[in-house]
């Protein structure tokens, strides 16, 4: 093989990897790796317990996203004088998290999940 030809092989492939790169960093750019929410650990325990589906796992989604926007604008105003507010909000928000995400057979068991009891083990990952 040439000298020539060697170094043509060198450059087409140091481009390649360039690019190769290059192409890396900009998807990294376009698709940021989205952080949990605040109510991640709560979201990620009713799926588990429940065995729900992806679109109780939506609903589930945008009804803890709508208490956190919820609990924000709250937080603007004096915390310590909207305490029944903020009690008010979180029940109603569990409310909608019973008729919404948990299947209509588990809501006693729901129940008393939140009650602080236990309804069942969460089925191993």
């Amino acid at each position: 093989m040439s000298s020539e030809r060697l170094w043509i092989l060198i450059l087409a492939a140091t481009a390649f990897c360039a690019g190769l790169a290059g192409g890396v960093l900009i998807s990294f750019g376009r698709h940021p790796t989205q952080e949990p929410g605040p109510f991640h650990a709560y979201e990620q325990r009713l799926i588990d317990t429940f065995d729900l589906d992806p679109e109780h796992t939506r609903n589930l989604r945008y009804i803890l996203e709508s208490y956190h926007d919820e609990i924000e604008s709250l937080k603007e105003k004096s915390v310590a004088a909207l305490e029944p507010e903020l009690v008010k909000q979180g029940l109603r928000h569990r409310d909608l998290i019973r008729t919404w995400v948990v299947p209509e057979h588990r809501r006693q068991e729901y129940d008393l999940w939140v009650g602080g009891l236990p309804a069942r083990e969460p089925r191993p990952q």
